[in-house]
């Protein structure tokens, strides 16, 4: 009994925010086809969706300054400052990656710039979540935040949504518990079936119209020059 017991205590939790993203990426990348549709991946890490866009040209850019493993990056640069030129790419897609970035809205403008008008930012950043990826760990994101930044980047704001639901808040809140909190060993184990309990209710309904989210996910738009000066 004991070890199965310890078996579950230590088996991996159900990371509905993965899953998630993964089906989000997979939308983004439905929108382009062929090597004319250019698509840069901002903080891309170690690339975990790059063939989600292999059937267009995919670009990948970092910092590289977290010990952490990472892709062959095609651009590794500070992204408040890349070095490519304005209107290069028909998508960014920045995934769980302004949270560690010192001047996010100098971030937007820049992924504003190198974006073709008319282009789209696929973005995603934790509202509620624990510090990681330490020193490099700065912010946290409401809806209105994200409103805000993109106004002053002179982007257009075309979704802002939840990525998971409430209850993969609950799952995630209630792993940590059990891994952060002093308790004895059953109620570790109690708070980690309940963790994959609401883990797999996430997937089973989204829930985003009540509690509180995790991570947003957010579209937002380059609006062309004449829609600008109208």
């Amino acid at each position: 009994m004991f070890t199965a017991l310890r078996r579950s205590i230590t088996q991996a939790p159900i990371n509905t925010s993965r899953y998630y993203l993964r089906q989000w990426a997979q939308e983004a990348a439905s929108l382009g086809d062929g090597e004319q549709h250019r698509v840069l991946d901002v903080g891309a890490g170690d690339a975990p969706y790059r063939s989600l866009f292999s059937h267009v040209t995919y670009e990948t850019a970092d910092l590289h300054v977290y010990q952490k493993q990472y892709s062959e990056l095609d651009h590794v640069c500070d992204i408040t400052n890349m070095p490519m030129p304005d209107n290069t790419y028909d998508q960014v897609f920045c995934s769980q990656t302004l949270e560690h970035v010192r001047e996010p809205v100098q971030a937007l403008r820049e992924i504003a710039r190198v974006l073709k008008p008319g282009g789209t930012a696929w973005l995603t950043a934790p509202f509620f979540y624990e510090e990681h990826e330490k020193p490099y760990d700065f912010f946290r994101y409401t809806s209105f935040g994200w409103e805000h930044m993109a106004e002053t980047a002179g982007l257009v704001v075309h979704e802002i949504d939840w990525l998971e639901g409430y209850f993969g808040t609950v799952s995630y809140q209630l792993n940590m518990a059990a891994r952060s909190l002093p308790s004895n060993f059953i109620i570790r184990f109690v708070l980690l079936i309940l963790s994959r309990h609401f883990a797999k209710a996430d997937i089973r309904q989204r829930v985003t119209d009540r509690g509180m989210c995790k991570n947003f996910r957010v579209v937002l738009g380059k609006p062309h020059p004449e829609a600008v000066n109208a």
